[in-house]
C-alpha cells in the first residue's frame, strides 16, 4: 500500500515537471510575440514613412488588444481547460501573424495584427494561475525559471533578427518568427486531455510537504496600489525597450542589424539574472527584491537617454534587463497571495491586463513625446515613472508589513 502511494506521488511529481516544462517553453514562444514588433520597427518606419507617434500607435493597438482579452480570458481560465485555451491561442496567433506578414497594405496588416493579439492574450493569465496552484514549495525558483525561458527566447529572437535584417525584408522575418507558435499550440492541445485545469493543482496540494505563507487581509485598495506600482514600472521600462532599436539606429547611428544585437543584451541581462532573482525571493521575500530592482531601474534608464559614452549603453541594457525580468518572480509571488478575494486566474488576469495596457499605451506616449522633444529626451523623461513606482511600493510595504520583506 505504501509503495502504491509512493508510486502515485512520484507520478504526480513527474507530471508536474512535464507541465512546468511545457509552461516554460510556451512562455518563451509567447514572449516573442510581445517583442517582435520593436525589433522590426526601424525597417517598418523606413518602408511606410510613418512618424514615431504612429509607429507607437501600432504597437499600442496590438498590446491594447492583448490587455482587454487578458482580463476576459484570465477570468475564463478559472472554469475551462487552460491547456486547451492556450493551445487555441497559439494556433490563432501564429496563423494570423503569418497572414499579416503577407498583407500588401498597412491597414490590412494592422487588422490582422490586432486579431492575432487575441490569441497572444490567452497565455499569461492561465499559465501564471496554473503555476501558482502547483508551486507550493520554493515558488520563487519556479517563477524565476519561468521568466528565464521568456527572456532567453526574446534574446535569441533579437540575435536571429540581427542576422536576418541584412538578408531579408521585415515581412519575411515576421513570417519566420510567427512559425514556432504552430507546433507549441499543437502540444498544448494534446496535453489538454491529460492535464485538466484544476486536477493538477488539487493533487500537489494533497502531497506537498511545505506550504507557502499567504498574506491575509489583502484588500481591494491594496491590490489596486500593487497594480499602480506595476503599471508605472512597466510604463517606463517598456517604453524604453520598444524604441531602443530605433534609438540606436537614428540617434546613435548603428545599422538595424547591430541595433538588434545590441538590444538583445537587454534580454541577456534578464536571462542571466532572473533565476537568481527567484532564489532571492524565496530567501529574502518578494517585496525586498522588488524594491531593490525598481530602485535600480530609474537611474539606468536616465543614463541610456544620455547616449554617451557608447560603451556604457550595453552595460545599461544588461542591467535594465536584469531589473525588468528579475522583478517577474517577485510580482508573481505577490499576486499569487491575492486569493483572499480573487480567483487565481482572475487575479493574474487583472495583473496581465494592467501590464498589457501599460505595454500598449507606453509606446504611443513615448512616440508622441519623442516627436515633440526628441528620442533622447524621451528616454530621460520616461525614467520618472520608475521613481514614482518605487515610492508607491514603499507605501505598499508599509501598509501590508509582510513578515519577510
Amino acid at each position: 500500500m505504501l509503495n502504491k502511494g509512493l508510486s502515485i506521488k512520484n507520478k504526480m511529481h513527474l507530471n508536474i515537471l512535464k507541465t512546468r516544462l511545457l509552461w516554460n517553453i510556451g512562455h518563451g514562444v509567447n514572449d516573442i510575440y510581445w517583442f517582435m514588433l520593436p525589433s522590426l520597427l526601424p525597417t517598418i518606419l523606413a518602408q511606410f514613412g510613418i512618424r514615431y507617434g504612429n509607429a507607437g500607435g501600432i504597437i499600442t493597438a496590438f498590446l491594447g488588444t492583448i490587455a482587454v482579452f487578458s482580463l476576459i480570458l484570465g477570468k475564463l481560465s478559472d472554469s475551462v481547460s487552460r491547456p486547451t485555451m492556450i493551445g487555441l491561442g497559439f494556433l490563432t496567433a501564429s496563423a494570423l501573424l503569418i497572414v499579416a506578414s503577407l498583407a500588401n497594405t498597412l491597414q490590412l496588416f494592422v487588422v490582422l495584427l490586432l486579431a492575432g493579439g487575441i490569441g497572444v492574450s490567452t497565455f499569461h493569465p492561465a499559465s501564471y494561475a496554473s503555476i501558482a496552484e502547483t508551486a507550493s514549495v520554493r515558488p520563487g525558483r519556479t517563477y524565476g525559471m519561468f521568466e528565464f525561458w521568456g527572456s532567453m527566447a526574446v534574446f535569441l529572437m533579437f540575435l536571429v533578427h540581427g542576422l536576418l535584417h541584412a538578408q531579408l525584408e521585415w515581412r519575411t522575418i515576421l513570417f519566420i518568427t510567427s512559425l514556432p507558435g504552430l507546433p507549441i499550440g499543437v502540444l498544448y492541445m494534446l496535453s489538454s486531455q491529460s492535464l485538466p485545469p484544476k486536477r493538477l493543482g488539487r493533487a500537489i496540494r494533497d502531497i506537498k510537504s511545505a506550504g507557502q505563507e499567504i498574506d491575509r487581509g489583502i484588500t481591494v485598495s491594496k491590490f489596486m496600489l500593487l497594480l499602480a506600482v506595476v503599471i508605472l514600472r512597466y510604463l517606463g521600462i517598456v517604453a524604453v525597450i520598444n524604441f531602443t532599436p530605433t534609438y540606436l539606429v537614428r540617434e546613435v547611428g548603428l545599422s538595424p542589424s547591430i541595433a538588434s544585437f545590441a538590444t538583445g543584451v537587454y534580454f541577456l541581462g534578464g536571462l542571466i539574472f532572473t533565476p537568481f532573482a527567484g532564489l532571492l525571493c524565496d530567501a529574502l521575500g518578494p517585496f525586498l527584491i522588488l524594491l531593490a530592482l525598481t530602485g535600480t531601474a530609474f537611474p539606468i534608464i536616465f543614463l541610456i537617454g544620455l547616449g554617451q559614452p557608447i560603451w556604457l549603453l550595453p552595460i545599461c541594457f544588461f542591467v535594465l534587463g536584469a531589473t525588468h525580468y528579475g522583478a517577474g518572480p517577485a510580482m508573481n509571488m505577490i499576486t499569487a497571495r491575492m486569493k483572499t478575494f480573487l480567483g487565481k486566474g482572475e487575479a493574474f488576469g487583472y495583473m496581465m491586463a494592467a501590464v498589457a495596457v501599460t505595454f500598449s499605451l507606453s509606446p504611443l506616449l513615448f512616440g508622441l513625446y519623442a516627436d515633440a522633444f526628441g528620442l533622447s529626451s524621451a528616454f530621460k523623461f520616461f525614467s520618472l515613472p520608475l521613481m514614482i513606482s518605487f515610492a508607491l511600493l514603499v507605501l505598499l510595504v508599509l501598509l501590508i508589513r509582510p513578515k519577510r520583506v
